[in-house]
């Protein structure tokens, strides 16, 4: 699948809680499996990671396309909107395994997810081009 960029600027957040049951190398890799060309910053009980290139974004987009979730996903985004930023949840054991699971709160992943934020003074552009209507 050919993905179209986004051309307008961006800052994308990523980050996830590490419990003490959880290895935080697997944590770290969950988090690389869905977002690309990144490195977590690992500090205490958490991992964040920020990037400004789209093309970190882009299995997700193509994930998005291939579970026919755009809708589900657009939703999200849009009720998630403040400002100027928005965020998804994703299942970490799926990320774990390179899927791509939405969740729709915090308590759909027994392990806690990965919130996927993304800053931009263009956000509605940014949700029209992850997941267009």
């Amino acid at each position: 699948m050919k993905v179209k960029p986004f051309s307008l600027p961006l800052k994308v957040t990523v980050e996830a809680q590490v419990n003490p049951s959880e290895d935080t190398e697997k944590v770290k890799i969950a988090i690389q499996n869905i977002i690309r060309f990144i490195e977590p910053d690992i500090s205490q009980n958490k991992i964040i990671a920020s990037t400004s290139d789209e093309k970190s974004l882009y299995l997700i987009y193509e994930q998005i396309r291939d579970k026919q979730i755009l809708s589900v996903v657009r939703r999200l985004l849009l009720a998630n909107k403040s400002q100027d930023e928005t965020y998804i949840l994703l299942n970490k054991q799926a990320a774990f395994v390179g899927k791509l699971n939405i969740c729709e709160d915090e308590n759909e992943s027994p392990l806690g997810p990965i919130k996927l934020k993304v800053q931009s003074p263009y956000i509605k552009d940014f949700v029209d081009w992850l997941a267009p209507e």
